[in-house]
């Protein structure tokens, strides 16, 4: 499929190359992105007048999970340039403040008792006002939170298919035929966290208990951030009765990855477990919003939860919530004969654990994982059981096909920490603007691997084909950007390895964050998250109704599509650099019979063997899509970035009139 641009039909004006497409051919549709019309935005208010201007920094330090300290730490403030460097402790645990404090780069290293040392390069902003920065400390027993898969995770076709067919084995029962083709696996990729995690999962399902543990251990020393091996060992020690272990990795995994309604369920279970009653019933109720038609289990958890902590107004008016939503559920009849017993209970002297809070640290949250069944106990005993029964279906069928969408799931926001979407917004584009301005062209290597997935979610035989991936930039103005890209010397996209093509993944973030679009979305910023361990700024961006999107459009027998988008992005909260981005259909497209598009993009700093520049680049991008009934994993992985730096004396200037779009009719494939 060639590549396209398309001209406007409703501006008179060129329109420029979008930063997103998106082509697929299958079924004869594909996508492609309109070109922005030209920037009207000004150019950076001079900010030459205020350099010398000291500024008052602030140095906030926090845990990982976002909460203040609990003791003082020691905050290093200096720079060699600016012959600067001054020690001051936090106060309240919380804050360090340094004065008179002029514009320029600055290293920031903070050491307290018990946590790990963090030193994070800033760039201290204009002159003249205070400049907060954030940094998260993690504990001396934490792992180190990979900044990207490792190595061992990248997939081939013969790895891929031993997988498989375990994964088949396993779900015949077969157990010892699968543990074969996973242990085959494990030596063909030893790096590979997927092959020990599915040894765990055979181990669990015939309940070997330690061997599980061992194996679901050994991913999580591959790959920390492993999401399947964090949820199921957190399942593991639900099991076994180690609820302050369960609580451990579950808030490990909520901090990594997130939490749907299994993992706030999950976590409810673990804190009741605990008898942290405030925290169990947050997560409960955070589990039947999310859920929405899944949340009979998480309110009859609710119910239970609150009858233990000696609320029986409560109590009753969640079980009645239960009967009346969920009338035809296994669990409302469970409702029916604990809401029939409750009168008849004696009081319950149990009162909130000490040091209990209200709600737990952060505030919106949620990860994908595997399903967990709550087996309700009958017990109307004073204290009821509050727990998982002592079988778990952990089975790979209960994993979902794609990650939760971006309203089902959660992230773990520092309390207390307010943020205006213009002002992040505004940093985030003097950022880009800085570091694209450098730039001409760049390559890399890039891979590119698809898999359709069948209706019980296993992905089916991998395919993939590596490129040459050559991105130019072109300069407009002084705000914007266009991003053009080619494989292996040309636009086109007939040598991907499927029907399904993807284009544009590089530009896709600039497109959200530049100053052209952002009159097309509405922004959020809800707080103050984390990605990789760093600070981050979490800004939720949302079509506007009103207006078409520019950013992704689909294209169907010459027919357009403008496809509206949903989803948040992660800035980094000192830098403002983009650290990651999800995406979704803000509404599904009928026509195409497109009802998923869920798109996952990882950024991080890219190091060039000539120069001191940094470029934040994509590693990785995935997309999961449903189309026409059938369901597609695609993914990006990008590397061996290579610099060609701005040439003074031979500036690509911006294109004069944008190339006509070919004729050519797309045909199917067979």
């Amino acid at each position: 499929m060639d590549f396209h641009q398309a001209r406007s039909n409703t501006h008179s004006e060129m329109r420029f190359l979008a930063q997103a497409l998106l082509a697929v051919s299958f079924f004869l549709v594909c996508a492609e992105a309109l070109r922005a019309q030209r920037p009207v935005t000004t150019a950076p208010p001079d900010l030459v007048s205020s350099t010398l201007m000291p500024s008052t920094v602030i140095v906030n330090v926090r845990e990982a999970n976002g909460l203040l300290l609990d003791e003082h730490a020691f905050v290093k403030v200096s720079s060699a340039a600016r012959k600067y460097s001054k020690t001051v402790a936090t106060e309240d645990n919380s804050a360090a403040t340094f004065i008179d404090v002029i514009r320029g780069d600055y290293d920031v290293e903070v050491s307290c008792a018990g946590y790990k040392t963090a030193i994070e390069h800033v760039n201290v902003g204009t002159g003249g006002s205070t400049y907060p920065i954030f940094i998260y400390l993690h504990s001396e027993s934490e792992e180190a939170v990979n900044a990207k898969p490792p190595a061992g995770m990248v997939m081939t076709a013969k790895l891929q298919n031993e997988l498989d067919k375990g994964t088949g084995k396993m779900r015949k029962q077969q157990y010892d035929a699968a543990r074969q083709h996973f242990e085959k696996a494990a030596k063909m990729a030893p790096g590979n966290a997927n092959a020990q995690y599915l040894l765990g999962m055979v181990e669990l399902s015939q309940k070997h208990f330690d061997l599980a543990r061992a194996k679901l251990e050994s991913a999580l020393a591959l790959y920390p951030a492993h999401e399947r091996s964090l949820l199921a060992l957190g399942e593991l020690q639900l099991q076994t009765g180690d609820a302050d272990g369960a609580v451990r990795t579950l808030e490990k995994a909520f901090a990594a990855n997130g939490a749907d309604w299994r993992m706030h369920f999950l976590l409810a279970q673990a804190y009741s477990g605990e008898r942290n009653y405030a925290k169990a019933e947050f997560h409960a109720s955070r589990a039947a919003e999310l859920g929405k038609t899944k949340g009979a289990l998480p309110l009859l958890l609710l119910a239970r939860t609150y009858l233990a902590d000696n609320q029986r107004e409560a109590t009753k008016k969640v079980l009645e919530l239960l009967i009346k939503e969920f009338p035809a559920d296994p669990a409302a009849q469970q409702a029916k004969s604990e809401l029939a017993a409750l009168p008849d209970l004696p009081g319950n002297s149990t009162s909130v654990a000490s040091g209990a809070e209200a709600t737990p640290a952060g505030g919106t949250r949620g990860t994908d994982g595997l399903a967990s069944a709550f087996a309700a106990a009958t017990s109307t005993s004073p204290n009821p059981v509050i727990g998982l029964a002592n079988e778990l279906p952990l089975t790979i069928e209960d994993h979902t096909w794609a990650p939760a969408g971006v309203d089902a799931k959660e992230y773990t926001l520092a309390p207390g920490v307010t943020c205006g979407p213009e002002e992040v917004l505004d940093h985030a584009q003097k950022r880009m603007l800085h570091q694209l301005q450098n730039f001409d062209k760049f390559m890399a290597t890039e891979r590119i691997e698809h898999q359709q997935v069948d209706a019980h979610g296993i992905e089916g035989d991998l395919r993939f084909k590596d490129f040459s991936y050559l991105v130019f930039v072109h300069p407009f103005k002084k705000d914007s950007f266009f991003l053009e890209e080619s494989r292996d010397g040309g636009t086109g996209v007939d040598g991907f390895p499927t029907n399904l093509a993807t284009t544009g993944l590089v530009g896709l973030g600039v497109a959200i964050l530049e100053p052209e679009y952002q009159t097309d979305f509405e922004y959020k910023c809800e707080g103050l998250s984390s990605w990789r361990g760093q600070a981050a700024w979490q800004v939720r961006f949302e079509q506007r109704k009103n207006v078409e999107s520019r950013v992704r459009v689909w294209r169907r027998r010459g027919e357009l599509f403008p496809v509206a988008l949903k989803g948040r992005i992660w800035l980094a909260a000192n830098s403002y650099d983009l650290l990651h981005m999800e995406s979704d259909l803000r509404d599904p497209i009928e026509k195409l019979m497109l009802v998923r598009d869920h798109l996952i993009i990882d950024y991080g700093p890219v190091t060039f063997e000539r120069g001191s520049e940094k470029l934040w680049l994509p590693w990785r991008a995935e997309m999961f899509m449903e189309l026409h009934g059938k369901r597609y994993h695609h993914r990006h992985t990008l590397s061996n970035y290579m610099l060609f730096s701005v040439d003074t004396a031979n500036q690509i200037g911006k294109p004069k009139q944008a190339p006509e779009p070919p004729e050519k009719e797309e045909k199917p494939q067979n």
